[in-house]
């Protein structure tokens, strides 16, 4: 027994005016120890684990959204070479507003990644909100804006019906963790809500990981690509056949550059999955030594392999906007 509450058992024994004193530090002293074991606090080296992941999760959430948006480009590109072909007005109008319509439409076939994206963007920036080790403000402010935006976004990407619905449970969880309020600005307080967030969270990154990566290694993604690119060989070819060879320089370097754009779409795209699935492991075995109150060794490990993942990604849509700057 500890030698402290030993002591207060000899007094309640010997009885006294401190009996009662005694008695009530007894069951206080008793009742402390398993709430404090209860509510260890994060080490500081976890926090910046946490904090690292979710700065990685919010720079993959930037990234695979470029495979639509430089498709609509190419796609836009190609269909002006083309329409350049046609002879008759009327179908060389046709087909400039054909291609227009393609493009302005490219958005809502896309949807369904990009809602996805946006909704781990948040998660990230609420996590980020809450692992923060110097953060001397109201944390819950960010949070709450960030579990606001959460709520809405799921919601609507449920509505999409596109893959499987996400889990509704983060929305509540993170409702109760804005109701902590103040208290938030306590360590402990923060701990507790980490605890929470992540331990819900990792349901809800779970599902989102399997959609992206449905999604971006569909048979549809990769048809999309190749036929963009050899749509753009075989339009630019025939725009050719229709001018004279020397009117076309500022063409051809124009080609060459979407040409080198397109190429880089298959690159962005594996990438893409490679870092998906690392932040499926990763926040898994994260929630998993966060709920047992282990130090993050395992986690560590797969939150290094997240962020070398995300760095290839990085890289690899890096030169494809340099591309499109040039």
């Amino acid at each position: 027994m500890n030698k402290t509450i030993r002591n207060f058992v000899n007094i309640i024994r010997s009885g006294g005016k401190v009996q009662i004193l005694a008695t009530a530090l007894l069951f206080s002293t008793a009742a402390i120890v398993p709430i404090a074991q209860s509510c260890a606090s994060l080490s500081r080296s976890q926090l910046k684990s946490v904090n690292e992941f979710a700065a990685a999760c919010d720079s993959l959430s930037a990234y695979p959204s470029l495979i639509s948006s430089e498709m609509a480009e190419i796609r836009k590109e190609r269909g002006i070479w083309y329409a350049v072909t046609l002879e008759n007005p009327v179908l060389r109008h046709s087909e400039l507003n054909a291609t227009y319509a393609i493009t302005k439409n490219s958005a809502s076939s896309s949807a369904g990644l990009d809602a996805s994206l946006k909704i781990l963007q948040k998660y990230s920036r609420a996590l980020s909100s809450l692992s923060h080790d110097n953060r001397v403000a109201d944390p819950g402010r960010e949070f709450r804006s960030a579990g606001r935006a959460l709520d809405s976004l799921i919601g609507s990407f449920n509505s999409y019906r596109i893959t499987r619905p996400l889990p509704l449970g983060i929305t509540a969880t993170a409702g109760k963790i804005v109701g902590y309020g103040a208290e938030l600005s306590a360590h402990n307080a923060r701990t507790k809500a980490l605890r929470e967030f992540i331990s819900e969270g990792d349901t809800l990154i779970s599902v989102l990981s399997d959609n992206l990566a449905e999604i971006l290694s569909g048979s549809e993604i990769k048809a999309l690509i190749q036929n963009e690119r050899e749509g753009l060989q075989s339009n630019y070819l025939a725009f050719l056949k229709m001018t004279r060879p020397y009117e076309n320089i500022s063409e051809d370097r124009r080609y060459i550059n979407l040409l080198e754009r397109a190429g880089s779409l298959e690159e962005i795209r594996r990438s893409s999955v490679s870092a998906v699935k690392s932040l499926r492991r990763a926040h898994s075995k994260m929630a998993a030594e966060i709920m047992r109150k282990k130090s993050f060794t395992e986690a560590r490990l797969q939150i290094d392999e997240f962020i070398t993942e995300v760095r290839s990604l990085s890289k690899a849509a890096g030169k494809a906007i340099r591309k499109i700057n040039n």
